[in-house]
């Protein structure tokens, strides 16, 4: 039995970046960091939490985290960081020390591709951009100019995202995952002849299967032969049947405003689960139907785990279109509670002020974004 660092209650948590995980006490900072130590690099000797320890936990600890923030090694850090309490028992310090070591004799890229991995899976690839920029500059790796190029994908830089997984594909041109992604680079970014190509080079490595007829239903959906399309992208769904085909065949109907084709369609997916009912909030918020939009969107809420920034700021969305701000508003506070840095959230929060008559707020949180645009800049130039 342990006494906290802080014997008073706190109501007011620190959220870590990367996780989005709360704490209220040091001891919990602690535990975050021993299990999440890749997720909370930025995290645990950053200004934030220092401050939040001075005014939450000890100033003392906070001092001593400010003294361990100046060592170069990452490894002295992380140690130095659990020696200022007992929490942890020699085991699993020794652990975690054997760990850090390993970690630290990888090369430098190796490390960065790692964390911006996990940026990725935490559905942030936005900030995963620059840890793979900075590793790229370590070395000419297939893998990492891959997931840089998918990461500039899903963020809509196609350009960018092309001409990394062109890089990816010229470093190893037998990798068929990194040709599949670059074919998708290639009609995103409107190089059409080029996937023309590619596609045709990938059909005599592997003819057949089903990702060669979803590329091929998506280069001609952007060609606009959209019939041909649909049938490429059926043809996908009979040779694999993942849902993932079922969504896009949904959005290429609601593309056309063919909305009872896509609820059509919709019924075809194997799960009901969130993604399914955020497909038919899409679907019904299309077609005009704000209300349908705003139920199938709550129950796409209520089958999350953990709360989802993505899909309550979409909730918050419908709900300002449909003029309950009230409903708006604390839909949108839960999405910036589980992801404070969502641009996407951080806007649709700002047109909830403003639809509330918060004119104050509102400009306020306008420039907080400005900030934060001008900020992530910077950080992509490196």
């Amino acid at each position: 039995m342990q006494l906290c660092v802080s014997q008073e209650i706190n109501t007011v948590p620190y959220t870590f970046k990367t996780t989005g995980i709360r704490v209220f006490t040091f001891e919990e900072v602690l535990y975050h960091v021993y299990h999440y130590w890749k997720e909370s690099i930025e995290d645990f000797l950053s200004d934030e939490l220092i401050e939040w320890v001075t005014e939450r936990a000890s100033a003392r600890l906070a001092a001593q985290m400010k003294d361990l923030a100046g060592l170069e090694s990452f490894s002295e850090q992380m140690l130095g960081f659990f020696a200022l309490h007992t929490y942890l028992d020699e085991g699993e310090i020794n652990t975690l020390a054997t760990v850090l070591d390993s970690w630290g004799k990888r090369y430098e890229w190796e490390k960065l591709k790692e964390r911006g991995d996990v940026m990725v899976n935490r559905g942030d690839p936005a900030g995963a951009i620059p840890l793979y920029k900075r590793a790229a500059a370590y070395d000419e790796n297939p893998a990492l100019f891959n997931n840089l190029g998918l990461a500039y994908l899903q963020t809509g830089r196609a350009i960018e995202g092309f001409n990394s997984l062109d890089r990816a594909l010229k470093l190893a041109p037998e990798n068929f995952n990194i040709l599949l992604h670059y074919i998708e680079g290639a009609i995103l970014s409107g190089n059409l002849g080029k996937a023309s190509q590619a596609i045709k080079f990938a059909e005599d490595s592997r003819p057949g299967t089903a990702d060669i007829y979803f590329l091929t239903g998506l280069l001609l959906w952007e060609q606009k032969n959209y019939l041909a399309a649909m049938e490429n992208i059926t043809k996908a769904r009979e040779i694999n049947g993942v849902d993932f085909y079922v969504y896009k065949a949904v959005d290429f109907f609601v593309t056309m405003r063919m909305y009872e084709r896509a609820r059509q369609t919709l019924e075809d997916a194997n799960e009901r689960d969130s993604t399914y009912y955020a497909k038919e909030a899409e679907i019904f918020f299309a077609s005009g139907d704000t209300a349908g939009a705003i139920h199938s969107a709550e129950k796409a809420v209520s089958l999350t785990e953990n709360d989802n920034a993505a899909l309550l700021t979409r909730l918050a969305s419908y709900y300002r279109q449909g003029y309950d701000t009230v409903k708006a508003e604390e839909a949108i506070n839960k999405a910036l509670v589980a992801d404070p840095h969502s641009d996407t959230a951080r806007l649709e929060n700002a047109r909830i002020q403003k639809a509330r008559g918060k004119t104050r707020e509102y400009r306020a949180n306008l420039t907080d974004i400005l900030r934060s645009f001008k900020d992530k800049y910077r950080d992509n130039l490196m």
